[in-house]
């Protein structure tokens, strides 16, 4: 592994035909917005294959379930998850 991309969070998933689009975002905490937040850039994008896209959830998805059974991170019931 040559390339480390940092982001805070994902902007946006876009998806075209066989293709999905996710742009990344990071904050700029030393930016204010006019209303005194900082700001969030959207600077990079990854673009994958529909196929590696659905892999990677997967594999996100299996990343969860060992830190819920190790206890750092706590499931949510389902209806919290919808916001009821």
């Amino acid at each position: 592994m040559n390339k480390e991309i940092f982001a805070d969070g994902v902007s946006a998933v876009h998806v075209t035909g066989n293709l999905v689009r996710i742009d990344l975002l990071t904050v700029q905490p030393h930016l204010k917005s006019d209303n005194g937040q900082p700001v969030i850039e959207v600077n990079q994008r990854i673009i994958m294959p529909l196929e590696g896209f659905v892999q990677s959830l997967a594999v996100q998805q299996n990343i969860v379930k060992q830190l819920v059974a190790a206890g750092v991170l706590k499931q949510n019931a389902p209806e919290a998850e919808m916001g009821m």
